[in-house]
């Protein structure tokens, strides 16, 4: 059942009894913007752990667990122009318990707590976050951070991703940049706390066996007021490469980084969606894929390689764990099954072996609540829907030509090696 509360306030609840728990995501959607990044990422972790009602995190998690062990959280991601200041709450249906506590109610009330009643002071007519809890929060996301150096699969990711993009979001992680913490302040960070309340596009997902107007009453006490819808347009569109962009940085690691960047001219959804989805499980994002089996299983010239899509900035990353001594010859022969794929040399079985993999894969995550709530808001902010059906048919219909078409259209376009 879909309805809007207001205008950009939407809500979509979903009735079932395959769950025992009620699931619950409030998504606040607007273009995504690099000057804000790290603000979002900050008031995140603000709201995640504390509130006017429950100023610690010891409080906050005394109520959780009083909800017979409820869970919560707060996140920031990035898809293409969108990005997404989120809620989740999972709770136990009070319906299936022992004198069949009101939780729903209970689990609202706690939502509209933390979502419209931060822990906040004023300060001369100025208001801002606790400075104390301020403080604490601004130096933990610093230390987080700072970590991604330490991770070096990570780093090389992130670095690719830079020589790719320049200095633009899609750059950068949803956590923001090291650089912006310095400069927020409590105020600064209320402010677009008070936007994001106000300005961005809502959509609300309840999930469990609920009443659907049980759930629209709990949520008028929220007041989301009218705020304008955003355009469905979210993919970044990418020209093809004229060359490649190459970088190499030394660093004293045992274990070189080689992130390989394609464009990948393909739409969420469009007529090619599911043959790219194919390709890529050939190429590196299976067990079965020629990366996994032939760079790494049979010439062993890689620890780990593996290839992901990002339909939104029209992507395709390879990222590989070699010896940075054999850099050359990896890129080599990695360019080598691209252009097996794009001749079709690759078994019909393969391929077929490669669609059950990621059938098997949609359908086991019909059992996440986590995930089908996801795919909900997915088709949603695509204008897109795409049921499991749908998915299953579209992967089935795809032909070894298919493949070979979108290997042909996807060309290097970076290459970052980070070795000693």
């Amino acid at each position: 059942m879909k309805q809007d509360l207001a205008n950009g306030v939407h809500l979509t609840v979903l009735p079932t009894t395959q769950f025992k728990t009620v699931s619950v995501l409030v998504s606040f959607c607007s273009p995504v913007q690099l000057a804000t990044l790290t603000t979002r990422s900050l008031l995140a972790d603000l709201l995640e752990t504390s509130s006017a009602m429950y100023p610690t995190q010891t409080a906050l998690a005394a109520v959780l667990s009083n909800m017979y062990g409820a869970n919560f959280n707060t996140n920031v991601t990035k898809m293409g122009n969108l990005a997404q200041f989120q809620f989740a709450l999972t709770l136990a249906n009070g319906r299936y318990l022992e004198g069949q506590p009101n939780l729903l109610a209970d689990g609202f009330h706690f939502l509209n707590e933390v979502m419209l009643n931060p822990l906040v002071s004023t300060q001369n007519g100025i208001t801002g976050f606790d400075q104390q809890t301020f403080d604490r929060q601004k130096e933990n996301l610093a230390i987080a951070l700072r970590a991604v150096s330490d991770d070096k699969m990570l780093y090389a990711r992130l670095q690719a991703q830079h020589l790719h993009f320049g200095d633009t979001a899609a750059a950068y992680p949803s956590a923001g940049r090291l650089a912006d913490v310095e400069s927020l302040t409590a105020q600064s960070v209320y402010n677009e706390y008070r936007r994001i309340l106000t300005e961005d596009e809502v959509f609300i997902y309840v999930m469990g066996d609920v009443d659907a107007d049980e759930v629209a009453t709990l949520l008028d006490s929220f007041d989301l007021t009218d705020r304008p819808s955003m355009s469905r347009q979210i993919t970044i569109p990418q020209e093809a490469p004229s060359g490649v962009t190459s970088k190499v940085e030394h660093q004293p690691i045992t274990q070189a980084k080689l992130d390989l960047i394609y464009h990948l001219p393909v739409h969420y959804g469009d007529n090619q969606y599911f043959a790219a989805q194919v390709f890529n499980g050939l190429f590196g994002g299976t067990p079965l894929s020629l990366l996994f089996t032939n760079v790494r299983e049979k010439k062993s010239l890689a620890y780990y390689a593996n290839s992901g899509v990002n339909f939104f900035n029209q992507t395709l990353l390879v990222q590989a764990g070699i010896d940075g001594e054999q850099a050359v010859t990896v890129q080599q022969i990695i360019g080598e099954q691209l252009a097996d794929l794009a001749a079709g040399k690759f078994s019909v079985d393969r391929m077929s072996q490669v669609k059950e993999t990621l059938i098997n894969q949609r359908e086991a995550a019909q059992d996440a609540p986590r995930l089908v709530v996801g795919s909900e808001l997915l088709g949603d902010l695509t204008a897109r829907p795409m049921t499991v059906s749908d998915w299953i048919d579209g992967i089935n219909a795809v032909t070894a030509q298919d493949v070979a078409v979108i290997a042909q259209q996807t060309s290097l376009a970076t290459s970052y090696l980070l070795s000693k």
